[in-house]
């Protein structure tokens, strides 16, 4: 079985009868085979992934993407404009890319947040939104809704107010992302939207306990899914959750199993069963056992315009370059360096979800 989200895109379009994106999506998974066995890209990337800002409102135990943007502008580069990042976009469609998920930072400080998403709706791309919740109030739901976006994540991690405010070093952030959730809830029925919601948790030893609980509050708040991120660290090979002591694996095993029942049983949880079934791996630093496809089947593009292959290496900082000018998809054929599309095949040192799915997408 596959990440949850792809079949409910599948689902969505059998529904809509769209065999052309159907076929599409098929023929571009076999050239994206193809491209890694020969070496050579033969199609663009299957997802495209936008960091539209390094600013975030919160400071996260977990994550290092605010110091980030302060470290590009020191060197000197500028911020991409909102037709730059158009044309990003654009070059994502031409290269016939599914979808494209927004990231920041927090995304919603994006004053372009809105035209960015309903452009990518109007080229014929999926659009989703990762966001921590605190700025979508009920005007910024209805714009959301508004603007077509395929899917939501709200960052959730913990099942009550304490444990999630200490993670995300905010007061008031658990219940910030429990109300933006209600609201788009409410802007998506109001405009009979076909939008997807789902609470996102990155598990660590501070919340593992806590499962359970997180799974009864997305249903009681009618999330459509739940997803669980094993913790990953900001830097190449890292020390990802430095809790890899007998007692914590211990959870980790158990919270994986029960994970894996309750999918059998139809509970909505977005992770696949190869996925959950590499927890321990991840938090005993252990090697990814799938083979990487990130440089072909997956493309970042910061607001700065830095390319990098996957969330992995954006999160990491390891850039492959810079579009100073040039389109995405001349990047993406000629300027690729193709030594790293070789070294990124080697790659094994991650876990995020985002990838890691659509390894095992591309290793039945």
């Amino acid at each position: 079985m596959i990440r949850q989200i792809y079949l409910d895109f599948v689902k969505d379009k059998l529904m809509k009868g769209d065999a052309r994106w159907l076929f599409d999506r098929s023929l571009q998974y076999l050239l994206t085979r193809l491209s890694f066995i020969f070496d050579k890209p033969l199609c663009g990337p299957v997802l495209g992934t936008l960091a539209t800002n390094y600013s975030c409102n919160y400071n996260c135990r977990m994550c290092g993407l605010p110091a980030r943007g302060r470290s590009l502008e020191q060197r000197g580069l500028k911020k991409l404009s909102t037709a730059d990042l158009k044309r990003v976009i654009k070059n994502f469609a031409e290269m016939k890319t599914g979808g494209i998920g927004f990231t920041g930072g927090e995304p919603m400080m994006s004053e372009n947040i809105y035209g960015l998403l309903r452009y990518t709706k109007q080229l014929g791309m999926f659009s989703h939104l990762n966001t921590n919740g605190y700025f979508v109030d009920k005007t910024a739901a209805g714009q959301l809704a508004d603007c077509g976006v395929d899917s939501v994540n709200i960052s959730l991690d913990g099942a009550c107010a304490r444990t999630h405010d200490e993670i995300r070093n905010f007061r008031g952030a658990f219940d910030r992302a429990v109300r933006a959730l209600e609201n788009i809830q409410e802007a998506r029925n109001k405009n009979n939207a076909r939008l997807r919601l789902k609470f996102v948790t990155v598990v660590s030893a501070g919340n593992i306990l806590e499962i359970p609980e997180l799974i009864k509050l997305a249903a009681r708040y009618q999330a459509d899914c739940i997803e669980f991120i094993p913790e990953q660290g900001f830097s190449e090979n890292p020390d990802r959750a430095g809790t890899a002591d007998s007692e914590f694996l211990k959870r980790v095993r158990t919270a994986a199993r029960a994970l894996l029942a309750l999918k059998k049983k139809g509970v909505r949880i977005e992770n696949s069963p190869d996925h959950l079934k590499l927890w321990e791996n991840s938090f005993t630093k252990k090697r990814n056992p799938f083979a990487c496809y990130a440089g072909y089947n997956s493309c970042v593009v910061d607001c700065y315009g830095e390319v990098y292959p996957c969330v992995p290496w954006l999160n990491w900082g390891k850039s492959l370059g810079n579009l100073n000018g040039s389109s995405l998809k001349e990047f993406w054929y000629d300027r690729y360096p193709g030594k790293t599309r070789k070294e990124i095949k080697k790659c094994r040192a991650c876990y995020l979800n985002c990838q890691t799915e659509l390894n095992i997408l591309y290793n039945p």
